[in-house]
């Protein structure tokens, strides 16, 4: 069995930690969801471009390659729009919680994609996460905003479920390429609704939005494309879901968001519903081969 190195899982930690930055620093600056994503992205290209252009990485992509590059640019653009706007118009923790089904979502989506009948024990993690989310909304009132916008969360986390299957019909072209499409195009997106940014920002907006670009984008980022390279999926997966308690703990004692018992509860069976349903099936498969 390879050694998992500490290096490896001290980077594990520091992706994990500045992601989870993300939904108290969306919740705190002023601008809105699509100045938020275009400065994001703005700052990803800026770096990621010079670097492709210098060492010809688009030379050879075909007009296949190119049209998938569009289409995970411009769902990975929708995922941010309505994640952002699931923080924005409830709570950085319920925002985040929102987004973690994205699990789940992987599910069910593979069971259409293999066309397998989904086990038990798969049933039993999609019912779990449903009653964590039922737990976690204030209102089972559809009109009531914060509930709105954590079901918006839950549909970005669709969207973010999505990203790993048109990720594999590309696969042949390297991680920097396919991560310059996502932000590249994901930037063509939020373009489409320049009528709606606001730039009338202090300087403090402006530096949390630079801390965004920066740490929570391309050095979180960077940082989690090795660490999902190099460790076991399963890790990948646990690691990942520390995002949560991160996230709610960051949110409680900086922006002084009350963790209620129904949410505390709720954020439980959604990590542990959605742990389950992504790591039993690789267990499973690990065991066949």
């Amino acid at each position: 069995m390879k050694t998992i190195s500490p290096q490896l899982i001290i980077t594990a930690l520091i992706s994990v930690a500045t992601m989870a930055l993300v939904p108290v620093l969306v919740s705190s600056v002023a601008a809105n969801e699509v100045t938020i994503g275009l400065v994001r992205v703005g700052i990803a290209c800026l770096v990621l471009t010079p670097l492709l252009l210098w060492h010809k990485n688009f030379i050879g992509l075909t007009s296949k390659d190119w049209f998938f590059l569009l289409l995970i640019g411009m769902i990975f653009g929708l995922h941010w729009w309505t994640y952002f706007y699931a923080i924005k118009n409830s709570t950085p923790s319920l925002g985040a919680l929102s987004l973690t089904t994205y699990g789940i979502h992987l599910v069910w989506i593979n069971w259409l994609v293999s066309a397998q009948r989904p086990k038990l024990s798969d049933m039993f993690a999609v019912l779990l996460c449903f009653c964590g989310c039922i737990i976690v909304v204030p209102s089972a009132d559809m009109a009531n905003q914060v509930t709105q916008a954590f079901l918006v969360g839950v549909f970005s986390g669709l969207l973010y479920a999505l990203l790993p299957f048109l990720h594999q019909r590309v696969n042949h072209l390297s991680t920097t390429v396919r991560s310059w499409g996502q932000f590249s195009f994901a930037g063509v997106f939020f373009l489409f609704f320049w009528p709606q940014t606001d730039w009338q920002l202090n300087i403090n907006d402006w530096q949390l939005l630079i801390i965004l670009g920066v740490v929570s984008t391309l050095i979180a980022h960077t940082l989690w494309v090795k660490v999902s390279t190099e460790l076991p999926p399963i890790l990948v997966s646990a690691f990942y879901y520390l995002y949560i308690p991160i996230a709610m703990t960051l949110s409680y004692f900086f922006l002084n968001e009350p963790m209620t018992t129904p949410k505390l509860l709720g954020a439980t069976l959604i990590v542990i519903s959605c742990l389950w349903g992504i790591i039993l099936p690789a267990l499973r498969k690990a065991k066949k081969s």
